[in-house]
């Protein structure tokens, strides 16, 4: 699907903040609120807007960014992957390593067991992790 500038500002105000009404988009970029309800479900069902997520605040949270080498196809193993449901995000990128995930857990030892998950795909030749000490 072609964005035009009306669905490119609905994206910039939802990633800013995916609570923000359909009223107040509406208001902010000149359209009806029905138009924004329509524009957004389109992109939904199209899949421009994969998901809205809540970023929560408080507690202690730990990132991880896991580099994966694909032993075989690397679109099989992405699948795989995606079906374990445990990623923040996931990336197929080009260079050394086949795929680039950002794990999120509530400690290390949370995202130890996401690792030796991910590890256990048949599809997955190696993997490099980092882990991340603060967020900026």
């Amino acid at each position: 699907m072609k964005l035009d500038s009306a669905d490119e500002r609905i994206l910039e105000m939802l990633k800013a903040d995916s609570r923000t009404s359909n009223v107040s988009i509406a208001k902010a970029i000149g359209i009806t609120e029905g138009a924004v309800r329509w524009r957004i479900r389109k992109m939904v069902e199209n899949g421009t807007i994969r998901r809205f997520t809540a970023e929560i605040s408080g507690g202690a949270t730990t990132f991880a960014v896991l580099m994966v080498k694909a032993r075989g196809e690397t679109k099989k193993m992405m699948a795989s992957i995606a079906d374990l449901r445990i990623h923040r995000d996931a990336y197929e990128i080009s260079g050394e390593y086949d795929c680039c995930l950002i794990l999120e857990g509530s400690s290390v030892e949370d995202i130890d067991q996401k690792i030796d998950q991910i590890r256990k795909v048949k599809e997955v030749a190696d993997t490099r992790t980092f882990i991340s000490f603060g967020r900026w």
